[in-house]
């Protein structure tokens, strides 16, 4: 049977190698996972089913939870339980627990409330790297081996080869699916069906597979949180590329963070135009210029210095009693290799002459 959602709940679990979503954890499981069919919900009244000593806080377990443990690449949420900060959620041999600097009374009940811009965020990143990985296993034929959700910046890791060029590529197309405004469908095939299915796994799953499709662009097997349509990844920003292993790796941003990390690059493009008095279009030239202009310069003063070096020596020589053998110079302003090149000089007097440079 396949059910399909107007909403997608993913956690990247089987595509990036940890807990696959089925039977077994199904049997292990010890909390309503509020997440799995309302990726929405933010706040949520639950009981605290235990509550342990955990390092230098707690971990805090409930009988329903809407924050998402960590897994797959994507973090764990963030958020409140109570007057109890969560500072990070886990699933552990099946239970999910909520990391506390205090404890809470087993058997209460408190309020849950996520960092909804935090979840939200990686909503959009979940969904915009879904695309992507997609996209390149489409273009290209290469399978995503890696993905990460870090604080700078999503990284994705492909076993294939890519030039920046391609890439720009990728990221248009990608950019057309948000504009295309997509359902992200969330799909429960039996095996039968799953036979007939084209998705994207990176390993054999036992139990029941949950499919993440967006059609057209990708269908892979997953565990998380994303957004019910593609128009609210708003925006999918590549930034780099480089070689990694047999492949490349990928970084980008999705969502508001590309929109923040487009608001902090452009406020620094305009402080270089201002102070390089060139126009925006142009602060490359600019700079390109300024560092002609500056090497040039460097060299210059390197040849002004062995000048003035070689006329303080002169001096020195100039100075220095007629019958002296053995002097003791003592000089400031000595830069670098500048003591020895200012002693190799005075040295060709002939005479022992100390250098102490200050």
């Amino acid at each position: 049977m396949t059910v399909s959602f107007g909403f997608d709940d993913d956690r990247s679990d089987s595509l990036h190698g940890k807990r696959p979503w089925g039977a077994d954890r199904k049997e292990k499981q010890m909390t309503e996972r509020i997440y799995e069919t309302d990726p929405y919900c933010r706040e949520f009244e639950a009981e605290v089913t235990a509550c342990e000593a955990a390092g230098k806080g707690y971990r805090i377990a409930l009988n329903r939870t809407a924050f998402f443990p960590e897994g797959g690449g994507q973090p764990g949420d963030r958020g409140q339980i109570g007057n109890a900060t969560v500072t990070d959620t886990r699933e552990i041999d099946g239970e999910i627990w909520h990391m506390t600097p205090f404890p809470l009374e087993k058997g209460q009940t408190f309020t849950g409330q996520l960092d909804w811009d935090f979840r939200y965020s990686n909503m959009q990143n979940h969904a915009g790297e879904h695309i992507v990985s997609g996209l390149i296993h489409r273009m290209y034929g290469y399978d995503n081996v890696g993905f990460h959700m870090g604080s700078q910046a999503i990284t994705i890791d492909m076993n294939g080869e890519l030039s920046w060029e391609q890439l720009k590529e990728v990221e248009m197309r990608a950019n057309r699916a948000i504009m295309e405004n997509i359902p992200i469908q969330v799909l429960l095939p039996d095996e039968k069906e799953l036979t007939t299915l084209d998705y994207r796994s990176k390993k054999e799953i036992d139990g029941q597979v949950r499919l993440i499709r967006i059609p057209g662009y990708d269908c892979c097997a997953c565990c998380g949180t994303h957004p019910e349509k593609t128009g609210e990844i708003h925006l999918i920003k590549l930034l780099s590329i480089q070689n990694y292993k047999k492949g490349v790796r990928i970084s980008l941003l999705c969502g508001s963070r590309a929109l923040e990390d487009y608001r902090s690059k452009h406020q620094q493009l305009l402080y270089m135009s201002h102070l390089l008095s060139a126009k925006i279009e142009e602060v490359d030239k600019a700079v390109g210029r300024l560092e002609e202009e500056n090497g040039r310069l460097k060299y210059e003063r390197v040849a002004a210095r062995k000048e003035i070096l070689q006329l303080k020596a002169e001096k020195q020589l100039q100075d220095m009693p007629e019958d002296s053998e053995r002097i003791c110079v003592i000089e400031s302003g000595l830069e670098g290799s500048e003591p020895r090149e200012f002693a190799d000089v005075l040295a060709g007097s002939g005479r022992s002459i100390l250098v102490l440079a200050l």
